[in-house]
């Protein structure tokens, strides 16, 4: 079982490391051109791992075959973004596609629990693995540098993709898909998770709602993550620009 700071969970730490510099190693001599080629075969990977699903993990509902929730609606766009060869595209997969999907990586509740050979865990790993290796490759071989310039364009994109979310959860409800909202990326909140601290940051983002015949005091969707995602995630996104403000050559693929 995939328990959190158990000795599993420690090994799938340490796979992920060393995975990474598998691959770093194998191909760092390659053309630029091979590189890019490879990383978007990651990208078609991706896809792959997240379509098998549909045969090979006999829990997936229906509905989970829309690339749900933040890392899931990254999973859509990365062949996307990678491909337009555009420095604003690699900004958002760094910042935002990296970002959060190292933090899943490293913190894997959504499947806690899971027995590691569960294709559903295996699906996660390598998932995540991608988001984050295929912009870290890309840096380290020298085909992309971050930039402080894109920032706005990945508090814009984190916005599309919550309100995708948004959609598909309502979406689910109304085609009966699902009777309950889900929600993804805490976007609904009321939820008993991390996202408490963004409510306590936006105690002005509520409203009341009737629940079964009493009033209920929610959080705005969405609208209510706005102060913590200026006070808390943009800075962290410039942080992780700046090791890179000096200049350094990339290389044209």
């Amino acid at each position: 079982m995939l328990n959190i700071f158990s000795l599993i969970y420690f090994i799938w730490i340490l796979l992920a490391v060393v995975l990474f510099f598998i691959v770093y190693y194998i191909f760092k001599d390659k053309s630029k051109e091979f590189q890019f080629k490879l990383l978007v075969g990651f990208t078609i990977l991706t896809w792959v791992l997240h379509f098998l699903r549909f045969w090979l993990d006999p829990d997936m509902k229906t509905f989970e075959l829309f690339f749900v929730d933040f890392c899931g609606f990254n999973t859509m766009m990365l062949p996307f973004l990678l491909l337009s060869r555009k420095q604003v595209a690699y900004d958002i997969m760094y910042l935002c596609g990296a970002f959060f999907a190292l933090h899943s990586l490293i913190y894997p509740n959504n499947i806690e629990g899971n027995p590691i050979l569960y294709y559903d865990t295996i699906r996660f790993f390598f998932a995540h693995f991608l988001l984050v290796g295929i912009l870290l490759w890309m840096i380290m071989w020298g085909m992309y540098k971050p930039s402080v310039k894109s920032v706005k364009w990945a508090t814009l994109y984190l916005a599309i993709g919550a309100m995708y979310n948004i959609g598909l959860t309502a979406i689910f409800v109304e085609t009966g898909l699902r009777t309950t909202l889900v929600n993804y990326m805490g976007l609904w909140g009321n939820d008993v998770s991390v996202y408490n601290y963004a409510e306590k940051l936006a105690p002005f983002f509520r409203y009341d709602s009737i629940v079964d015949g009493v009033v209920v005091n929610k959080p705005i969707p969405f609208l209510y993550m706005l102060p913590s995602l200026l006070i808390v995630y943009v800075p962290l996104w410039i942080l992780m620009t700046i090791p890179f403000s000096k200049k350094i050559k990339v290389k044209n693929l």
